[in-house]
């Protein structure tokens, strides 16, 4: 029965981290790369850039420079920043650098709301043209001149609904973080290719027909996996253009960075709960992709645990051992810099691991609150 389990995990485990990433690249390359776009000449849609705000008065001026700074017809261009009962002074920030620009539009909330509903009110009440593509975009989320272009451009298809950025860090103080991201980015486009959907866009960039908005539930903390796989869910095409490409500007500690993700993680818990029919429709694009690649990495924690479980009933004194040198070695190494990937990957995976734990935690008690407070800018 024990040996039973143990290749039932490592199966399961196989399958979500080698299996189906070779799976889904082997078939993406089989499909034909090009897709409908805008091209010259063409009627381009209006667009409206969507910033929620909380305290961003170090980064914010910046932004919306970058976001001008675009090839995209500026005349066709809107920018809607809710500024989310900042106590800092970013609002005068705005006003300063962009007086009475015609592009940019302040909605100021005076009590605390959080993300999620600061978006839901933005889209319900201040959107300007309902057929226009909108954008969502962090504050510390800079634009290069043909990010906004780029990513409009697969809208020239009516069956697409979204379509991701790829967002790059613009300093690689964490090298496992970058090698995530960079997998994650990769896997992304060969499902965009293979699938035409992705499983969930970067919060941090992402375009959809304003149209296909669906409200975030109340206390829901990963409001752009909620918006992106509503859209997927209704039957539309969910893509990532590798040539839409913004850069993020953060640094955290790992404490910080184990926070994030384990509220990302009860966030994830939430959207599975609301989307449990979906996950198990295997028959659907949309739904294999949702169970292969978020499914199963969410319960890859509750998978290690038992896996570890099993392997100290066989391997008591080898595990035992094991569990207490690595880390020791681990931080051995990186303190004199001595780099050994294979070690540092396999740690940053068990720690990531852990926070979805206590994402799920967290998940479990409750979530009575969606406000978050920014990470450190540099």
């Amino acid at each position: 029965m024990v040996n039973l389990l143990l290749i039932l995990i490592l199966l399961i485990l196989g399958y979500t981290y080698l299996w189906y990433p070779y799976w889904v690249n082997k078939k993406a390359e089989e499909k034909p790369t090009e897709r409908a776009s805008y091209g010259a000449g063409d009627k381009l849609p209006k667009v409206c850039v969507v910033i929620p705000v909380h305290n961003e008065s170090a980064v914010i001026a910046d932004k919306l420079r970058s976001v001008l700074d675009t090839d995209y017809p500026l005349q066709k261009l809107h920018i809607l920043i809710g500024l989310d009962a900042c106590t800092d002074d970013s609002g005068s920030v705005i006003a300063q650098a962009f007086p009475a620009h015609p592009a940019v539009q302040r909605v100021a909330f005076a009590v605390r709301k959080g993300k999620p509903a600061m978006l839901n009110s933005l889209m319900q009440s201040h959107l300007p043209d309902n057929n226009a593509i909108v954008i969502f975009t962090d504050a510390n989320v800079f634009f290069r001149r043909d990010t906004i272009p780029e990513l409009v451009r697969y809208f020239a298809d009516e069956r697409v609904g979204l379509v991701d950025a790829v967002v790059l860090p613009r300093q690689a103080d964490n090298e496992m973080e970058k090698d995530y991201w960079q997998f994650e980015s990769r896997l992304k486009l060969a499902e965009s290719k293979a699938y035409a959907t992705i499983p969930g866009p970067s919060g941090a960039c992402y375009a959809i027909r304003a149209k296909l908005y669906k409200p975030v539930p109340d206390n829901f903390l990963v409001d752009d996996f909620f918006i992106g796989f509503s859209i997927a869910a209704a039957g539309y095409h969910t893509l990532l253009n590798e040539k839409a490409v913004c850069t993020e500007d953060w640094m955290t500690d790992w404490r910080q960075e184990f926070t994030r993700k384990s509220r990302i993680a009860a966030g994830n818990f939430q959207n599975l709960w609301y989307f449990k029919k979906q996950a198990w429709r295997l028959s659907s694009a949309s739904g294999f992709v949702f169970f292969s690649h978020k499914v199963l990495r969410w319960k890859t924690p509750f998978f290690l645990l038992i896996l570890y479980y099993l392997l100290l009933l066989k391997f008591t004194l080898f595990i035992l051992i094991v569990t207490f040198i690595l880390p020791i070695v681990d931080v051995f190494l990186f303190t004199f810099g001595v780099p050994f990937k294979p070690l540092r990957r396999f740690h940053y995976f068990i720690i990531m691991n852990a926070a979805v734990l206590a994402g799920f935690i967290k998940f479990c008690k409750g979530i009575k609150s969606n406000v978050w407070q920014p990470t450190h800018r540099i």
